[in-house]
């Protein structure tokens, strides 16, 4: 009798950014995945945050076809950009948070997830591309692997990193406006009486003062002014920018396929005083950054005029069907219709110091949990944008 042959065990290939076959890889992609496009992968995470050490995509391909695949990217101590730093999304101090590092981001920077092909992916698939990171990671000398904003609807994900090992922090949630709109007068249908009432009356408020808002291609051109605008939101918010490497990355948006970058800008007089930069991929606009000229716009209601009013307009004119947004300002998206999306940060240590670290930070935000009530952040002001580099 001849033995049955055991089913070959399913391997991720490791790939380099910029060797990722472009027309297998794109076919994996949802809607929501535009930071896994080929050039949203190798501009995203670190271009302007510095401290990238080397970046893989994990592939796994069935009969020829590609069915799973993820990117990520390995980060030492020096790294200056919050979102790609497992110690600042833990919200604790930079000495303690040193075991963590060198760490590796996976997943992608946001919407942490493994892309795949509809019905071709299954769970032995999964488990190869988070395994196959991992293992890339440990063996470049990886202290951590963190997934910073993993869906709560990416179920057999967490279920995956649960299994393996990962520990669950709960993040703020992220928002977005869901769609379609056959014009702006449907999106105000859609609210109360009260608040069509207080809609108009900001936009009213922001034309008087002769602010006019209006879309145009992101150029390179226009990538250093609007970066100038985004500091003075961050600084605002005590956060920091290295304006050469953000404008270097900002322009480097321009070049990125299937993902168009467009600058929304508030003006007057031919003056730029807000802006909004947005990448549009299948249907879904992204709203990245914004930045404004507080000076100017002091008291007038710019940033919802801009970020929430004006990109309905635009997405109902072209057709797109929802607008994504970051975390933060929360009571100013419930209440111009956002949806929350609840997302986790999943991080495990690969040496016992980081794991040890993420163990005793599980332990205390179970204590913390569980313990007296705490005072929830305050709202955010009522004209201001929201803190950080997210819109």
């Amino acid at each position: 009798m001849t033995a049955l042959r055991p089913e070959r065990s399913v391997r991720a290939e490791l790939l380099r950014i910029e060797e990722v076959p472009a027309r297998s890889w794109t076919a994996l992609l949802g809607e929501r995945d535009l930071f896994l496009l080929p050039g949203w992968m190798e501009v995203g995470p670190g271009t302007y945050g510095g401290g990238l050490r080397d970046a893989r995509a994990a592939l796994v391909d069935r009969d020829g076809t590609a069915v799973a695949g993820t990117a990520g990217w390995l980060f030492g101590r020096d790294c200056t950009e919050d979102l790609c730093r497992p110690d600042v999304l833990l919200e604790i101090p930079e000495p303690r948070g040193a075991p963590l590092f060198p760490t590796l981001l996976a997943g992608g920077w946001y919407d942490s997830r493994v892309a795949h092909r509809p019905g071709g992916a299954g769970p032995a698939e999964l488990a190869a591309v988070v395994d196959s990171l991992a293992e890339w990671g440990r063996s470049e000398g990886a202290a951590s692997v963190c997934w910073p904003s993993v869906d709560e609807r990416e179920r057999d994900l967490v279920a995956l990193l649960a299994e393996r090992g990962y520990r669950r922090f709960p993040l703020t949630p992220r928002w977005a406006l869901e769609g379609p709109w056959t014009g702006f007068d449907d999106y105000l249908d859609r609210m109360t009486s009260k608040r069509r009432v207080s809609v108009r009356s900001e936009r009213r408020r922001v034309r008087a003062a002769g602010i006019t808002c209006r879309t145009v291609p992101l150029t390179r051109e226009l990538a250093r002014p609007l970066v100038e605008l985004a500091e003075e939101n961050v600084t605002r918010h005590g956060g920091r920018v290295d304006l050469d490497r953000y404008a270097d990355w900002v322009a480097a948006l321009t070049g990125i396929e299937d993902g168009r970058a467009e600058a929304h800008l508030a003006e007057r007089d031919g003056r730029i005083l807000g802006c909004v930069v947005s990448s549009t991929y299948a249907g879904r606009v992204y709203a990245l950054f914004p930045g404004f000229d507080y000076e100017q716009i002091a008291g007038l209601p710019v940033y919802f005029e801009l970020a929430y009013y004006h990109l309905v307009e635009h997405a109902a004119a072209h057709g797109y069907h929802a607008v994504e947004y970051g975390p933060a300002a929360d009571e100013a998206k419930n209440l111009r219709g956002c949806v929350a999306h609840r997302q986790a940060l999943w991080i495990r240590g690969l040496d016992p110091a980081a794991e040890r670290l993420v163990a005793e930070l599980a332990d205390e935000a179970t204590a913390v949990a569980t313990g007296p009530a705490v005072a929830t952040a305050p709202a955010v002001p009522a004209d201001d944008a929201p803190a950080g580099r997210g819109v």
